[in-house]
């Protein structure tokens, strides 16, 4: 570190830190140690909105004898119950009224989604693992009456 004082190495070293991404540092040459960390930038709410909308397909109109089954909260959701396992519907399955068709967490509780009607999925949205807003579609059904 000669021919500059040592804060402005310092602050060249910052600098170079902050450019490449990093976001924690330590260095120690001759007794003197160095260490710092970054904070991640705050996405702005209308980037996130941007993400979410690009990354989950709009639903179009209701046709006369389906419906949507929405998200209650927000959170991420989940086709499978578990990493391992089958997803709970897919598209073209008959549900029955009761039948959990996704799980939505928040707060790493999971929210059990279920269809309050019989029906046919004819659509799922959301993408397995996205976060899906309060009142999300996250199904269109066929509904299926019973004489």
């Amino acid at each position: 570190m000669k021919g500059k004082n040592i804060s402005e190495e310092i602050k060249e070293i910052i600098e170079i830190a902050k450019k490449s991404g990093i976001e924690e540092f330590n260095l120690e040459i001759e007794g003197l140690k160095i260490s710092f960390k970054f904070t991640p930038k705050e996405i702005t709410s209308s980037v996130v909105t941007e993400i979410l909308e690009n990354k989950t397909e709009k639903p179009k109109e209701v046709e006369k004898d389906t419906f949507l089954v929405k998200s209650p909260l927000v959170g991420v959701f989940y086709r499978k119950p578990n990493p391992n396992a089958k997803p709970f519907v897919e598209i073209g399955d008959i549900v029955e009224k009761g039948q959990t068709l996704c799980i939505v967490e928040t707060m790493k509780i999971m929210n059990e989604i279920q269809t309050e009607k019989k029906g046919k999925i004819l659509k799922i949205f959301p993408e397995d693992g996205s976060t899906v807003e309060a009142e999300q579609p996250l199904f269109e059904l066929e509904a299926i009456y019973e004489d």
